[in-house]
């Protein structure tokens, strides 16, 4: 549920587009004309009959920019105050603040915005900015508490995060499937969010009050215990306020001591997210079926194959570490693994696609299909492998640390993949 809660409202609102562009839509047009022109495409190409406002146009671009930016600020942020402020207030704030933006995002769905699209369009930003704080504040701290526990634990968070894509997929089909208006479409998304975090917060409440929570936190609690025991000690009673002086610059001293530890976990996750980001998905929504023009290549196709299909993959790759982990966390080997899958990027700008400069071999929709089904498996394995053996590279006491510096690294590779890709969409284009 941790893991659900932290992807699932993101995921839901970047599923929403057609309802942020009808509620940014040219207000002169007749709705149910502007509505019909979806239908037949999901929304993704929907503006080669309308022309898109300004609005319309720099709305997404800007709203996954602002949640790219802030999430990635906050993930270093959390890594800096994992010592600092308790668990709970970390998770329950950050949940509790992601319920309250996207209980104000569903109620603006009710509300007619249409004579001021501006303010709604600066007031959907911000919410956006504050939603990935909240996200970052709940990957960094729940990475940390599940780095506590058994590394089947942390697989089950993986799988969370994961599984949120692929609830957010099959939503966007059934959606095209009912034909579903753009603000009930906008509605049902949100309010499914609104349902999922509210969930976690009592699933979160009843983890705390479990026996095995309290023994896991109680042996951490007991481990700093005794090494401030043990310091006051040997300390002299001089000695003791120069101590004092010196914890302050300790957490620092902490966050770099663990970093040298896990840094190579640290470097292949990340490298891992960046190729990832590299191509999916401002590459590959690029490229199309070669089957005869039907409702199946023209509309079902990219949510069903690009989007669902990789999800499922990932989610897949994330619970193969149950009962597989190869390479083990010592030596190249996985670093080597994760660096390999630089691969999928030609292979997937070599598949089929409409209005293309750069060359096609794999023509067959098998093809691609396989290429995404192994780019999506490798992804979700190799980022859990990495989560679950930095696990063994610290002490007791420096899991919760360590888990937060790893998810600082994952918004590094999430925020680099963004950055490259923009660059082989030209080369698409343009070779």
């Amino acid at each position: 549920m941790l893991g659900n809660a932290i992807l699932l409202p993101w995921n839901f609102c970047i599923t929403a587009e057609t309802y942020w562009r009808y509620k940014l839509r040219n207000t002169t047009l007749n709705d149910s004309n502007y509505a019909h022109s979806y239908q037949d495409d999901g929304g993704d190409d929907g503006e080669t009959s309308l022309t898109q406002t300004p609005l319309q146009a720099s709305f997404m671009p800007t709203f996954v920019l602002v949640s790219n930016v802030f999430s990635t600020a906050f993930f270093f942020v959390t890594s800096f105050i994992v010592k600092r402020i308790s668990e709970e207030v970390r998770i329950y704030g950050s949940i509790g603040a992601s319920f309250i933006i996207m209980l104000l995002i569903t109620i603006l769905t009710f509300v007619d915005t249409d004579s001021w699209q501006e303010e709604f369009y600066v007031i959907t930003i911000i919410s956006s900015a504050i939603l990935s704080m909240c996200m970052a504040i709940t990957q960094g701290s729940a990475s940390g508490l599940a780095g506590l526990f058994p590394p089947s634990c942390m697989a089950t968070l993986m799988s969370g995060q994961a599984l949120a894509g692929v609830i957010s997929s099959l939503a966007r089909i059934v959606s095209l499937l009912v034909y579903e208006e753009p603000i009930v479409s906008g509605f049902i998304f949100f309010s499914i969010s609104d349902v999922f975090l509210i969930s976690t917060l009592l699933f979160y409440l009843y983890l705390r009050n479990m026996n095995y929570y309290k023994n896991i936190k109680n042996d951490i609690a007991l481990i700093n215990k005794n090494e401030v025991t043990d310091r006051d000690d040997t300390d002299e009673d001089g000695e003791r306020e120069a101590r004092k002086m010196q914890l302050k610059d300790s957490m620092w001293t902490t966050y770099f001591i663990v970093f040298r530890k896990i840094w190579t976990m640290g470097m292949t996750v990340c490298l891992t997210l960046f190729i990832t980001l590299a191509v999916f998905p401002n590459i590959v929504i690029y490229i199309t079926s070669t089957l005869p023009e039907s409702r199946w290549t023209e509309v079902f196709f990219q949510p069903t194959i690009t989007f669902l299909l990789f999800n499922v993959g990932d989610v897949v790759g994330r619970e193969i570490t149950r009962w597989l982990r190869w390479p083990g966390p010592k030596g190249w080997a996985l670093h080597l693994l994760g660096a390999a899958r630089i691969i999928f990027v030609p292979l997937l700008m070599l598949c089929h696609g409409e209005e293309k400069s750069f060359p096609t071999i794999f023509y067959h929709d098998a093809y691609y299909i396989v290429i995404n089904l192994l780019f999506s498996i490798s992804n979700g394995y190799i980022i859990t492998l990495t989560f679950i053996y930095y696990q063994t590279l610290v002490n007791d006491d420096e899991l919760e640390m360590g888990g937060a510096i790893m998810v600082a690294m994952v918004g590094v590779g999430l925020v680099a993949g963004s950055l490259i890709s923009p660059a082989l969409v030209v080369l698409w284009t343009s070779v």
